[in-house]
């Protein structure tokens, strides 16, 4: 659907990420950065391409999100239009910048997605990232289908720039991945001019003098903001004729109208978009005219919370309800939304049958794709471990953030913890002075730029007594295969390859040794060896993703060769099954089989069979 992100008018069938890009190119987008994370990625993806096909603007895929807010920002700061887009856990990371840059205000837009993921899909948190706006004193705007999505970013530019501050625009994994029908605008004729500096060290230097004056400004915008936003078309009431009331929150608003058709009632419906700063006084016109109120929201009480607050300021007598009756945690349906309704109207609720049958379904875990170098770099370090117990010496294991994760599978069992981007060797660091064991730290490349380059140096300074594996499959992987710096690739063009191995050396890294992740054998004596020093060791297990290796093949008119069992060799000891567990391997009851399509044609499998049984067709 990339192509139909660029017409210039009509109507698209676009995901709900791809409509948000699309409404940064009606906006007239200067700069946009990001670092990738399911559910935002296809925003980055989208404008990648549209950056390449138009070049009226530029893109970049940052080494993380506190770096993609401050470009964005610069941008902002130079009175162009920015923007960053990263998910949930990312605006952690981003936050420092960020609650600066409410204070210094820009001077054109600036715009910041939070793509939330409620259920917790593809994340190791639930948070609810609308607190960000409270904390910092920064607007959040929240569609409910993928027209507003287009729609309310270029409301978010727009309300940027009239209050020169930046505006949160949240998402969250349902309305990201949706698709719909998007009524398009035509995009701005424009080019990329660069500009210049209009030096104000008042407001962009925040010292603690000028920070104070900022302050007493922004939260005077704020106040501005809650009364524009009573009466933005974005927010609006729908008459019922009962004294029974809902407020709606985002996607929750879709599935209060069909909730309550399917219980035939006629509710009074307030939809809200704006969550920050709450529209008071259109909140307020709407309790005076209900005696009992349901807040339907995912995930935290937080309109709930200012509603009540709200109304108790203005000894409003109206009965207020919400997580009473409405689960804390996941995301909501339509049936969920119904039985929190009907509870409250002490109603009979037509339950949606889609969850029931969806219990049916056979459960599909995630696994490591046939020829994954994460497969063979685990193997081998299983291999290595098990050889290092026998001699009474103990490994802990600490993972972090990708696709090496799924390595807390058996046969692998290789991830004890995993919290955050980087924390595998901040977390490893700790462990060396409290465990007895020795601690293996295994991190990506993508996350090594992103955060681990600071634990490591710390481990050096320190001392520690720790191995660290860099999984180098040349890419970003878990979120789509975007680039990073350890790739030529650029979000709109060629950058400048960043050596892995030369940054680890700079740290201060004496042992460093990089090894081809499908050369079991070599890994498997290197980690050993790396596991037995006393001081920092790092091990580069570098591969390429064998789905991008499949791709360039492909791309090249080549066809991988799949591998075979030769069953007369074949005595069923199951090692390939047991120990290595690629999905392309399986037994049928009665031999060993390679599914031909699903082969990568990797042949780590040939080099652990130690009846060399496995062959290439």
């Amino acid at each position: 659907m990339l192509k139909e992100v660029l017409n210039d008018s009509g109507k698209a069938f676009l995901l709900g990420n791809e409509a948000i890009a699309r409404g940064a190119l009606e906006a007239g987008i200067d700069v946009f950065s990001c670092y990738p994370g399911t559910p935002s990625s296809e925003i980055g993806d989208t404008l990648s391409y549209a950056c390449k096909k138009l070049g009226n603007f530029v893109m970049e895929y940052s080494v993380n999100e506190k770096v993609a807010v401050e470009v964005a920002a610069a941008a902002a700061f130079a009175g162009m239009k920015g923007m960053a887009a990263m998910k949930h856990v990312g605006i952690n990371v981003a936050s420092d910048a960020l609650f600066s840059l409410a204070y210094t205000g820009v001077r054109g837009s600036m715009v910041v997605v939070t793509a939330d993921d409620p259920s917790m899909h593809s994340s190791q948190n639930e948070q609810d990232n609308r607190w960000y706006g409270v904390s910092m004193k920064l607007p959040v705007i929240e569609p409910s289908n993928v027209q507003e999505a287009k729609d309310f970013t270029k409301f978010c530019f727009e309300l940027s720039s009239k209050y020169e501050i930046p505006v949160f625009l949240r998402t969250y994994t349902r309305l990201s991945h949706s698709r719909g029908i998007v009524s398009l605008s035509p995009l701005p004729k424009k080019k990329f001019e660069k500009v210049n500096w209009v030096s104000d060290p008042k407001r962009f230097v925040v010292l603690p003098a000028h920070a104070r004056k900022l302050k007493v400004e922004l939260l005077e915008k704020i106040e501005k903001i809650s009364s524009v936003f009573s009466r933005w078309d974005g927010n609006w009431i729908e008459n019922g004729d009962s004294k029974f009331g809902i407020i709606a929150c985002g996607l929750s608003y879709t599935y209060v109208k069909e909730a309550c058709e399917n219980l035939g009632i006629d509710a009074k419906i307030l939809k809200i978009s704006s969550p920050y700063p709450i529209p008071k006084d259109l909140i307020f016109d709407f309790l005076t005219e209900v005696e009992e109120v349901l807040v339907v929201e995912e995930v935290d009480p937080f309109l709930e919370m200012q509603v009540k607050a709200l109304a108790k300021e203005e000894k409003l007598n109206v009965e207020i309800h919400g997580k009473d009756v409405l689960p804390s945690n996941y995301e909501y349906s339509i049936s969920i939304v119904e039985d929190g309704i009907a509870k409250l109207l002490k109603k009979e609720s037509v339950r949606n049958k889609a969850n029931n049958l969806a219990n049916l379904a056979p459960p599909r875990p995630p696994i490591f794709c046939p020829g994954c170098p994460h497969s063979a770099t685990f193997y081998a370090l299983r291999k290595a471990v098990n050889e290092l117990l026998n001699e009474g010496i103990e490994v802990t294991f600490t993972g972090d953030i990708g696709c090496y994760t799924l390595g807390i599978n058996k046969p692998f069992s290789a991830i004890d913890t995993c919290i955050c981007m980087g924390a595998s060797i901040g977390i490893g660091c700790g462990f060396s002075y409290v465990l007895k064991e020795k601690t293996v730290a295994i991190i990506g490349d993508s996350t090594f730029f992103h955060a681990g380059i600071p634990p490591l140096i710390n481990a050096v300074h320190s001392c520690r007594d720790l191995t660290v594996i860099i999984l180098d499959n040349s890419t970003t992987g878990m979120t789509g295969h975007q680039p990073h710096p350890g790739t030529s690739e650029f979000g709109c063009g060629e950058g400048e390859v960043v050596d892995l191995k030369s940054i680890v050396k700079g740290c201060g890294v004496t042992f460093v040794e990089e090894v081809n992740s499908y050369n079991v054998d070599k890994l498997k004596e290197v980690i050993k060896k790396a596991i037995m020093e006393d001081s920092v060791s790092v091990v580069i297990s570098k591969q390429k993703c064998a789905i991008l290796r499949r791709r360039e093949a492909k791309a090249k008119g080549k066809k991988l060769r799949a591998y075979k069992v030769n069953n007369e060799k074949c005595n069923l000891c199951m090692k390939c099954i047991n120990e290595f567990c690629c999905p392309a391997i399986y037994f049928d009851g009665e031999k060993i089989r390679i599914d031909p399509v699903l082969c990568a044609s990797c042949g780590v499998c040939k080099r652990i069979c130690p009846e060399g049984a496995i062959e290439i067709t």
